[in-house]
C-alpha cells in the first residue's frame, strides 16, 4: 500500500470537496411523508411463527452473549408481551411453504388431474384397489367415517399425487358437511411415511371448508416411530398440536364410544391382533431410558405397550408397538429374567426383562415357527446337467421312483433303471431286465438298497454326481421316499474317500462340498434328524481316511453359526453320531484338535483366552467334548491326562453354558470312568469315584467352575433356542475365578487319577498329565501359564533344582522386586497390572506346592525363606495369601529337615535374632542362579518398606506378618478338607483359644473369667536339655510352624476351618522399629506413634463369630533365654545362673509375659503390639476376655512398655 500514499495525498483535497458537495444534512423525521411498501402476509406469519417458537433462545442468547449494562432485557420483555398479546401463530403458516407459492389450490390441482385424465391410468386404479382410504359407516353423531390405513401406502413404491388426488375425490361428496376421520396407525414405520415436502402439500390442496369441517381425527395404536416422526416435522404439525379434534384411541373398545360396532370397518388384520392374546405385565424395556409394558403375543404378531403415557402432538397417550412373525429375526433368552428380540431392518435387539421370559420366548418361538410352517416352498432352483451327471442324475430318479406308491410308475421307473445299465455298461450283474406289465410290490426297499450296493461296489465314478442329485431331490420327497433315499444313499458314502486322495483338487473340493451339502440337510431336516444321524454320519464316521475333513467342514459350520447358535449345537450333536462308529479315533481327532489349538495360543498370546482370535474354535470344540463324554464316547481310559489338561485351562473360562459345559465334561468324565468297560476297578476305588461325584455336584463346585447362581448345569449347559445369549461374551456377568479354586478343582481331579491308578499296573496316565502341565508353564502365555504353573505344582510327584530355578526366573520377570535391573523406583511400585499380579501368585503357589519334593541338600530351601518374604514386600492384598502360605511351607520343609534344631545346638546364640538370618542369608544370592547377590536389593527394599531384617528379624517377620491380621483375606481353606495345605494355619495370625490360655499361665493374676481346662488329649513333647553354659534354659514356646504330623490329625479332630477375613484397601504398616541403637530404643518408649494405627483403627475388618482362628498345638523347644551375648549382659546372667536345668511342665513354667525371659523392650513391644493387633481384630467376646487377660498381666510386668502400646 506503500506506493498508494503519494496518489491519496495528491488527490486529498478533491476528494474532500466530492464529499462535502454530495452530504446533506438529515431532515427531521415528521417532515418526511413515506410511501408504504407492501409486506406479505406469508412473511409476516413466518416471522411471527420464528419469534414464538424460538423466544426462549433468544432470550437465553441476550442474557449470555450481550452486555446488560448497554442492553438489557427491556427490548426482548417488549417482544415477549406482544408474542402473548398476539397469541400462537395460525394453523395456516403452511402457506410459505413451496406448494403454496406456486398457488396450487384444490381447484387447480383437481383441474391439472383431471386435465391429464389421471383416473382413467391404470396405475390410479391400481391405488384404489389397494383401500388406502376409504369411506364406511358413520359416528354416533352421524357423521360420515373415513379410514386411511397407513401401512398400505409405500413411500416410493405409489404416486403421491395420485393419493391425495383419490383422497380428494372420495372426500368431495362429504366434506361440505361435518365428517370424521380414522388413521389407523397399525405398524407404522419408515416405509410409510410421507416425506416433508410431500406431508406440507397436504395442508394446502383442499378447501379450507374442507379442513374446518373435520369434527374428529381418531389417531389408533400409535407407535414410537410415529413419535419421532411427529417430533422431526414440529413445525408443520403445529397446527394439530394440542387441537381438541385429535383423539389418540388405543383399543376397539375405545373407538366404540365414538363409533358404534357395526359401523367400524377397521382392517380384519388389525383387529386380529386383539384375538387369542397372551398378555405379560410388568415389563421392562431395556435401552437408554428403561420403560415400563406388557409384551402382548398374539396369533401372528407380538405387541409391546407402554405402561407409562407418553407426549405426542400435545396430548398423553400409550404407544403400542408392533412387530409381526415374519419380522422376527432372533429371540434370545439371556437369562432367567432377561431376553432379547432382533427384528428385521433395526440396528440393536430390543431387550426385555420379566419374572416369566421363558414363557414369553417359548410362545414367540411358537408365533415364528408356525408363520415359517405357513410360507409355500420356494420355487426350487435346478442346475444345469451336465453330460457326465446324466448317469447319477437318472440312477437317482429311477432307485427313488422305485419305491413310489404308484404301480405303474415303479414298473416306468424300473425300466428306466434297465435302459439306464444298457445304455452307460453298468455293471449289474444281470439283475435287471427291461420288460412290459411287471408287477413290482411296494415293499422293495431290500431291492432298491441291494442294486444301490452293487453299484457303489461297481461304479464308484458315479458316486459324486449321483450324492449331489439324492441331496437336491431330498428335501422335496415325502417322508417315505426320505428313508428310502437314506437307505440307497449310504452304500455311495464309503467311496467319497477316493476323491479324498485323488490328485484333482476340484474332486476334493467337490467332496468338501457333498459334506457341506449334507450337513445343511441335516440342519433344516427336523423330521429325520435320528436317521441322518443314524444313516449318514454313523457311517461316515467308520471311514478312517474321512475323519479330518468331515471334522473341518464341522468346526467351519460350527464357526460360521457361532457359539451356541442352532448349527454349533446341531454339529456338536452330530460328533456323537460320527463317534459311534469309531469311538477311539473320532474322540482321538476331536482331543487332539482341541490340543493343537490350545497349543497355538501360545504363538499369539492375549491377557485372557477369550479375547484370541481361536477362542471360538477352543469354544466350539469344547462343546463338542461335552456331547462326546457321554457314555464314554471320549475314550477315557486313552484320553483321561488330556482330558484332565483341558479341563483345568477351561475351567470357569468364557460365557455361563460353556462354563456349565466344562463343569458337565467333568461329571461325564468320572461317569465314564465308573461305567467303562475296558477297566477294572477296586470297589473301593469305585467308591471314591462316586463321591467324587457327588462332590462335583454340590454348591461349592458350582461356585470353582463359576456358576454359582444357576440351579441346574445340565440345563444351563444344554440351554439354546434359537440362539441362547448365554453363549454370547459381554451378555453374562463374569465370576471372579482365583487360583486357588483351581488348586482345589486340580487336587480333586489328582484323587481321582491316582484312584484309579492303582488298580491299572504301569498306568502312566499322571506323568503325561504332568508333562503337559509343565510344557505350559514354561511357556510365556499370559492367559494360560499361571493355571498351568498351579496344576504342575499340584500334581507333579518330583522335582529338579532347575525346574525351582525357572519357576523362579518367571517369578522374578513378573515381579520388578526380583528382577535386578530394574530401577529401585520401579521395585517399590509392584507389579502394574493383573496378569502379572496372577502370574506371581501362580509362581508362589508352585513353590509352595513343590519345595517339599526337593532334594534335601538343595541350597534351594533356605533361598525361597527370603522368596516369600520378597512376596510379602510387594504389598498387594492379592498376594499376601500365597505368600504367608509359601513362608508357612518354607518353615515345615526346614523344620522336617532339623535346619533349627541343628543351628541352636551347634551355635550359642538366641533363635530370634541369629538363627534364622545365619540360616538363610549365606545363601540369599543363589535363588536367581548364582548371579548378582540380592543382599544390596534387599536392603534398600527393607529401608522404604521399613522393616529391616539385618537389625532385628522378629520385627521385620512380624511386621509383614500383621499386614495380613489388619488388611488382607487368608484364604478359605478346611483344615478337614485339605490336613496337608499349608494355608490350614497362617503364622501369627490366627486368634487366641482356650488351648492358648491353658498352656501359658498367668504369673500375677489369677484368671477369674475361665474355667480351668483339662489338656490330656492335647499331644505335647518335652524335651530335656543338658548345657553347660548357664546363659540357657529350657522355655516351652509355642511354634506356628510345627510339623504338622501330630497337630493336624488333632485340629481335624477338635476345631473348624479358618475362617476368611474381610480384605481391606490400606497398604503395609511402616515399622520404624528395626534399628538397635540408643536413639530408637528411645523412640520406642517415647512415643506412641510407630504402633497407635494398630489399635485405633476403628474399620478393622470383623470376623463372624464362628470363624475364630486355629494355631498348631505348641510344640518344646529348646531355645536360648534372652537376646544378648553372654558378653553384653552379665548382669542378666549372674540373675539367672542359679536357675537349674530340668523337664518342665505346662503350667509351671510356660509363662507367656516373662520378664525374666522377655528383656529387651523391642521383644516386649513386639509381644504387646501383636496382642494389641488380635484384640483390635477379634469380635469373638470369649477370646478378647483371653486377650484382655494377657493385656492386663502384661500390664504388670512390662509397666514401661505397656504405655506405649
Amino acid at each position: 500500500m506503500r506506493p498508494f500514499n503519494d496518489f491519496v495525498k495528491s488527490n486529498f483535497d478533491a476528494a474532500r470537496r466530492f464529499f462535502l458537495d454530495i452530504a446533506s444534512d438529515c431532515p427531521a423525521s415528521d417532515s418526511v411523508n413515506h410511501s408504504l411498501s407492501f409486506i406479505s402476509d406469508g412473511n409476516v406469519l413466518a416471522l411471527h411463527r420464528l419469534l414464538w417458537n424460538n423466544q426462549e433462545k433468544i432470550g437465553q442468547y441476550l442474557s449470555s452473549n450481550r452486555d446488560h449494562k448497554a442492553v438489557g432485557r427491556r427490548p426482548f420483555d417488549k417482544m415477549a408481551t406482544l408474542l402473548a398479546y398476539l397469541g400462537p401463530p395460525e394453523h395456516k403458516p403452511v402457506a410459505d411453504t413451496h406448494w403454496s407459492s406456486l398457488n396450487l389450490t384444490s381447484s387447480k390441482f383437481e383441474e391439472f388431474m383431471t386435465r391429464h385424465q389421471v383416473h382413467e391410468k391404470e396405475e390410479f386404479k391400481a391405488l384404489k384397489t389397494l383401500n388406502i382410504f376409504y369411506q364406511a359407516g358413520t359416528s354416533k353423531n352421524g357423521n360420515p367415517v373415513f379410514y386411511y390405513i397407513t401401512r398400505r401406502f409405500k413411500t416410493g413404491q405409489i404416486n403421491g399425487d395420485l393419493l391425495i388426488y383419490h383422497v380428494l375425490l372420495t372426500l368431495k361428496p362429504y366434506y361440505a358437511k361435518p365428517y370424521e376421520i380414522v388413521v389407523d396407525l397399525t405398524h407404522a414405520g419408515p416405509s410409510n411415511r410421507f416425506k416433508t415436502d410431500f406431508l406440507s402439500k397436504w395442508f394446502v390442496v383442499f378447501p379450507g371448508f374442507a379442513y374446518e369441517n373435520v369434527a374428529a381425527i381418531y389417531i389408533y395404536n400409535c407407535n414410537t416411530w410415529v413419535r419421532e416422526y411427529t417430533k422431526y416435522h414440529e413445525r408443520l404439525l403445529t397446527g394439530l398440536k394440542g387441537s381438541k379434534k385429535l383423539l389418540f384411541i388405543d383399543s376397539p373398545v375405545r373407538l366404540a364410544e365414538h363409533v358404534e360396532p357395526d359401523q367400524q370397518k377397521l382392517p380384519a388384520a388389525t383387529l386380529a391382533l386383539e384375538e387369542d392374546l397372551k398378555v405379560f405385565h410388568n415389563a421392562l424395556k431395556l435401552a437408554h431410558k428403561d420403560t415400563k409394558v406388557s409384551i402382548k403375543v398374539g396369533s401372528t404378531a407380538v405387541q409391546v405397550t407402554s405402561a407409562e403415557r407418553t407426549r405426542v402432538l400435545g396430548q398423553s397417550v400409550f404407544l403400542n408397538d408392533i412387530y409381526y412373525a415374519s419380522e422376527i429375526e432372533e429371540i434370545c433368552l439371556v437369562d432367567e429374567n432377561q431376553f432379547t428380540l432382533t427384528i428385521a431392518n433395526q440396528g440393536t435387539p430390543l431387550t426385555f426383562m420379566h419374572q416369566e421370559c421363558e414363557a414369553i420366548v417359548q410362545s414367540i418361538i411358537h408365533i415364528r415357527t408356525r408363520w415359517e410352517l405357513s410360507q409355500p416352498d420356494s420355487i426350487p432352483q435346478h442346475t444345469k446337467i451336465r453330460p457326465k451327471d446324466v448317469p447319477g442324475t437318472l440312477l437317482n430318479i429311477a432307485l427313488l421312483n422305485l419305491g413310489s406308491s404308484d404301480p405303474s410308475l415303479r414298473s416306468a421307473a424300473y425300466n428306466l433303471l434297465c435302459a439306464l445299465t444298457c445304455t452307460f455298461n453298468l455293471k449289474i450283474e444281470g439283475q435287471l431286465l427291461e420288460t412290459s406289465g411287471l408287477c413290482i410290490p411296494a415293499n422293495n426297499t431290500l431291492f432298491i438298497v441291494s442294486i444301490s450296493k452293487t453299484l457303489a461296489a461297481n461304479e464308484p465314478h458315479l458316486t459324486l454326481e449321483f450324492l449331489e442329485e439324492c441331496i437336491s431331490g431330498f428335501s422335496k420327497s415325502s417322508i417315505e421316499l426320505k428313508h428310502l433315499c437314506l437307505e440307497y444313499m449310504t452304500p455311495w458314502l464309503l467311496n467319497l474317500v477316493r476323491f479324498c486322495k485323488h490328485n484333482d483338487d476340484a474332486k476334493r473340493q467337490r467332496v468338501t462340498a457333498i459334506l457341506d451339502k449334507l450337513i445343511t440337510m441335516t440342519i433344516n431336516e427336523k423330521q429325520m434328524y435320528p436317521s441322518i444321524q443314524a444313516k449318514i454320519w454313523g457311517s461316515l464316521g467308520q471311514i478312517t481316511d474321512l475323519l479330518d475333513v468331515v471334522l473341518d467342514s464341522f468346526i467351519k459350520t460350527s464357526a460360521t453359526g457361532g457359539l451356541g447358535s442352532i448349527k454349533a449345537e446341531v454339529m456338536a450333536d452330530t460328533a456323537v453320531a460320527l463317534a459311534s462308529g469309531n469311538v477311539k479315533l473320532v474322540s482321538s481327532k476331536v482331543i487332539i484338535r482341541m490340543c493343537k489349538i490350545i497349543d497355538k495360543t501360545c504363538l499369539s498370546p492375549t491377557p485372557t483366552l477369550e479375547q484370541h482370535l481361536m477362542w471360538d474354535d477352543i469354544a466350539i470344540l469344547a462343546r463338542y467334548m461335552l456331547m462326546l463324554s457321554f457314555n464314554n464316547s471320549l475314550d477315557v481310559a486313552t484320553h483321561l491326562p488330556y482330558l484332565f489338561h483341558v479341563v483345568t485351562l477351561l475351567v470357569a473360562t468364557g460365557p455361563l453354558s460353556l462354563r456349565a459345559s466344562t463343569h458337565g465334561l467333568v461329571i461325564n468324565i468320572i461317569h465314564s470312568l465308573c461305567t467303562c468297560s475296558q477297566l477294572n476297578f477296586s470297589e473301593e476305588t469305585k467308591q471314591v469315584l462316586r463321591l467324587s461325584l457327588t462332590e462335583f455336584s454340590l454348591p461349592k463346585f458350582y461356585l470353582l467352575f463359576g456358576i454359582s447362581k444357576v440351579k441346574s448345569a445340565a440345563v444351563i449347559a444344554f440351554r439354546s433356542s434359537y440362539r441362547d445369549r448365554s453363549f454370547s461374551p459381554g451378555s453374562y456377568e463374569r465370576e471372579t475365578f482365583a487360583l486357588s479354586s483351581l488348586e482345589t478343582v486340580t487336587e480333586a481331579l489328582l484323587e481321582i487319577m491316582e484312584a484309579c491308578m492303582r488298580d491299572i499296573p504301569g498306568c502312566k496316565w499322571l506323568d503325561q498329565w504332568t508333562e503337559l502341565a509343565q510344557r505350559f508353564a514354561f511357556q510365556y502365555n499370559p492367559s494360560l501359564q499361571p493355571r498351568a504353573l498351579v496344576v504342575f505344582g499340584c500334581i507333579s510327584k518330583r522335582v529338579t533344582h532347575g525346574q525351582i530355578k525357572q519357576i523362579i526366573r518367571i517369578l522374578s520377570k513378573a515381579s520388578p522386586l526380583l528382577s535386578i535391573d530394574r530401577g529401585l523406583e520401579s521395585c517399590l511400585k509392584g507389579p502394574d497390572n493383573y496378569n502379572s499380579q496372577v502370574l506371581i501368585e501362580a509362581t508362589v503357589i508352585a513353590l509352595t506346592k513343590l519345595q517339599p519334593l526337593l532334594n534335601k541338600d538343595s541350597p534351594m530351601h533356605k533361598a525361597l525363606f527370603w522368596v516369600a518374604v520378597a512376596v510379602l514386600q510387594l504389598d498387594e492384598v492379592n498376594l499376601y495369601s500365597a505368600g504367608t502360605a509359601l513362608l508357612e511351607q518354607n518353615l515345615h520343609t526346614l523344620d522336617s529337615l532339623r535346619v533349627f534344631n541343628d543351628k541352636v545346638l551347634n551355635t550359642q546364640t538366641t533363635f530370634q535374632k541369629d538363627v534364622l538370618p545365619q540360616t538363610f542369608s549365606s545363601n540369599i544370592h543363589t535363588f536367581l542362579g548364582g548371579g548378582q547377590p540380592l543382599e544390596w536389593h534387599c536392603k534398600q527394599m527393607d529401608h522404604f518398606v521399613g522393616l529391616n531384617f539385618n537389625s532385628n528379624f522378629n520385627f521385620a517377620l512380624v511386621g509383614h506378618l500383621l499386614k495380613g491380621k489388619v488388611q488382607t483375606p487368608l484364604p478359605q481353606h478346611s483344615g478337614a478338607d485339605h490336613p496337608d495345605s499349608p494355608h490350614t494355619a497362617s503364622p501369627a495370625l490366627l486368634t487366641v483359644s482356650e488351648e492358648v490360655r491353658s498352656r501359658c499361665s498367668l504369673k500375677h493374676r489369677k484368671s477369674l473369667l475361665l474355667s480351668e481346662v483339662t489338656m490330656e488329649n492335647v499331644p505335647m513333647d518335652t524335651y530335656s536339655v543338658h548345657h553347660s553354659d548357664p546363659c540357657c534354659r529350657t522355655l516351652m514356646e509355642s511354634q506356628p510352624w510345627t510339623s504338622p504330623k501330630v497337630s493336624e490329625r488333632y485340629l481335624v479332630a477338635h476345631y473348624s476351618s479358618v475362617g476368611q477375613i474381610s480384605p481391606r484397601t490400606r497398604k503395609s504398616m511402616s515399622l520404624d522399629m528395626g534399628q538397635p541403637s540408643q536413639a530408637n530404643t528411645k523412640k520406642l518408649l517415647g512415643t506412641r506413634k510407630s504402633f497407635d494405627h494398630l489399635i485405633s483403627d476403628n474399620k478393622a475388618p470383623k470376623r463372624p463369630d464362628m470363624e475364630s482362628g486355629i494355631t498348631t498345638p505348641p510344640k518344646m523347644r529348646r531355645v536360648a533365654e534372652n537376646d544378648y551375648e553372654i558378653g553384653e549382659c552379665p548382669e542378666s546372667t549372674q540373675r539367672i545362673s542359679h536357675h537349674t536345668l530340668r523337664k518342665v511342665s505346662v503350667s509351671e513354667s510356660n509363662v507367656l509375659l516373662d520378664e525374666e525371659v522377655l528383656t529387651d523392650p523391642k521383644i516386649q513391644a513386639l509381644l504387646l503390639t501383636v496382642l494389641a493387633t488380635l484384640v483390635k481384630n477379634t469380635t469373638d467376646d470369649f477370646d478378647q476376655r483371653i486377650l484382655y487377660e494377657f493385656l492386663a498381666e502384661a500390664s504388670v510386668v512390662f509397666p514401661r512398655v505397656f504405655p506405649v502400646v
